[in-house]
Order: C-alpha cells, then structure tokens, then sequence
C-alpha cells in the first residue's frame, strides 16, 4: 500500500469514528474544551499508530482501546485519580460504545435511504407521525381517513423499511 493509500484509508476510518471516540471522550470528561484536547490527543495516538491497526478487526474498537487509555492517562494526571473503579467504569462504557455505536450510524444511514424510498400517503403519514409528531387520530383527520386504517398503514410502511433497512445492511456487509 502506498503512503497516499494509507493516509486515505485512515482518513476514512477515522471520519467514521471520530463522533463515537468524540462522544465516549466526553462522556468522562465534562468540560468541551478539555474534551476536544483530548479528542485531539486521541486522533495524534492514532495517526501514529496506525500502521500497527489489524484491518482485519474494526477499527471502532481499535479507536475505542487508544480512547480509553488516553481518557483514562489524562484523568488520573488531571485529577491524581488511581481509582481501579474508575479505570473499570472506562473499559465498561468502553465496550458498550464499541458494540453499539457502529451499528447505529449504519443503522441510520440505511433507515435514511429507505425513507427516500417511501412514497405517496405513505410517507405523508410518516412525516405526520415522525416530524410533526402527530397522534394517529390527527393523521386520520389529515389523511381523510380512520385511525384504525392510519394504524395500518404506518404498521405497513415501518415493515417495509425494516425489511429495507436489513437488505441495505446485509448488502453492505457483504461487500
């Protein structure tokens, strides 16, 4: 791999991570300035370190393990904190960030190209219910039509782009 390829490639990761490194940072540390410092020291560790990634493994979790010693080196120099809890408390958020945060941004993302996808009554009734937060019966009185009939539409517009949503995923997986 070339030194533009690789710079390229790890653009890419980060631009990807950098708003699930960015909200664990500042899940630990409340102040903003202080948590884009941070957030910066974060993103210097790993451009220095990149060329030891397993591009085999996610990168999220990569980012998250430098996350977590850097969160954890600053509040223990910031605060003389040692507290074995505290460092516990980091892995433990740690995890639930590396788990989770990938698949919502994918998750997002897909749910926004189906929602392109859906057309006619069916989105107004979306658009009804989900930006204007209307309750099923305000839907129907808009929508001429029962509730019990907006019900089921809505129940068949949201099957749909969940069933969307899981190609849309599955297709990219297996790219």
């Amino acid at each position: 791999m070339t030194d533009n390829q690789h710079i390229k490639r790890m653009t890419a990761d980060w631009t990807r991570a950098e708003l699930s490194v960015g909200r664990f940072v500042r899940s630990f540390i409340r102040d903003s300035t202080e948590a884009e410092d941070v957030l910066q020291e974060v993103a210097l560790v790993i451009v220095d370190r990149y060329s030891s990634y397993d591009s085999t493994q996610p990168f999220i979790g990569w980012a998250l393990g430098i996350s977590r010693r850097v969160v954890w080196t600053h509040l223990r120099n910031s605060y003389r904190l040692r507290d074995q809890e505290l460092k516990d408390a980091i892995d433990q958020v740690s995890s639930a960030f590396e788990k989770l945060d990938p698949h919502v941004q994918d998750m997002k993302d897909a749910l926004a190209h189906c929602v392109e996808k859906v057309s006619g009554e069916g989105r107004r009734a979306l658009l009804l219910r989900y930006e204007e937060g209307l309750e099923l019966k305000q839907i129907a009185e808009r929508l001429r039509k029962s509730a019990s009939a907006v019900g089921v539409l809505l129940y068949r517009v949201r099957s749909a782009l969940r069933e969307c949503i899981d190609r849309r995923l599955s297709a990219e997986k297996a790219l």
